[in-house]
């Protein structure tokens, strides 16, 4: 459940501009053992979920928006693990 308030929050921010997300959703998860193949499937259900339950301009910007942070997410874990690797 608090996962869920914080996700309801920072995409109530990216969406509908009132603010009632602060932060950065990247650290938390970086802590995780997060792979590609996670990011991937997470698009791949935020989508479908969209998809499923609204149409319209702003549908489409959640689902642009999620690609978005998924192709930053998955270049930030892999500069992390290269950087570690090194």
């Amino acid at each position: 459940p608090e996962h869920l308030e914080k996700m309801y929050r920072f995409w109530q921010t990216v969406l509908l501009s009132e603010h009632t997300y602060h932060g950065s959703p990247f650290p938390p998860h970086m802590k995780l053992p997060v792979e590609r193949k996670h990011v991937q499937r997470w698009v791949k259900r935020f989508t479908e979920t969209i998809d499923q339950n609204f149409i319209g301009e702003r549908a489409d910007q959640a689902k642009w928006r999620a690609q978005q942070m998924a192709e930053m997410f998955n270049y930030k874990i892999d500069h992390l693990r290269n950087r570690a690797s090194s």
